[in-house]
């Protein structure tokens, strides 16, 4: 399991390729592709959700930066993070499909921020969290989660950290 919700939300008001120099703005739109970016789908997004989104961003980055620097996370950020789930609720059920008998859970989540927060900690109780780690070259922060079998992920993704590190150590070393 990839905690795509996690790593969305961690890198949601980190700076990217493209981005201009100061911290970049959190819109509707931006907030759609990037969790789109990540695999998810959102649903009844408003401008008036943005503040609420902008605090759970907030405490799941300190949560990520937590737990990719190997540090015990915020007592304050997991608060956010559980206060905000705290209004969905679930219905179990019985689905029995030919012999197969088996439980599904129907979420009711009263806004989208609410619903991103139980998805968090869905997430981040499912996963090995020693595999979110933090872009390591200087220049970028972004988390991300490393599905590499042997644990070895150093970039965010090949292009452009990977590709620039490299070429920065090749022409210090000429």
């Amino acid at each position: 399991m990839t905690p795509s919700v996690v790593v969305a939300l961690a890198n949601l008001q980190r700076r990217r390729r493209g981005d201009p120099p100061e911290v970049p703005r959190v819109d509707v739109h931006r907030v759609r592709w990037a969790l789109s970016e990540e695999g998810v789908a959102i649903d009844r997004l408003i401008e008036a959700d943005l503040p609420t989104l902008v605090g759970l961003a907030d405490a799941v980055s300190k949560l990520a930066d937590c737990l990719a620097l190997r540090r015990k996370p915020s007592g304050r950020a997991v608060a956010v993070v559980n206060q905000l789930a705290s209004g969905c609720t679930g219905m179990i059920q019985l689905k029995v499909s030919g012999r197969t008998v088996q439980s599904d859970v129907d979420w009711h989540d009263p806004d989208p921020a609410a619903g991103l927060a139980r998805r968090v900690i869905e997430e981040l109780a499912g996963i090995d969290a020693t595999r979110l780690r933090q872009c390591q070259r200087e220049e970028c922060d972004l988390i991300f989660f490393d599905t590499t079998r042997s644990r070895s992920q150093r970039w965010h993704a090949e292009k452009p950290c990977g590709w620039l590190e490299r070429q920065h150590r090749r022409r210090a070393h000429d």
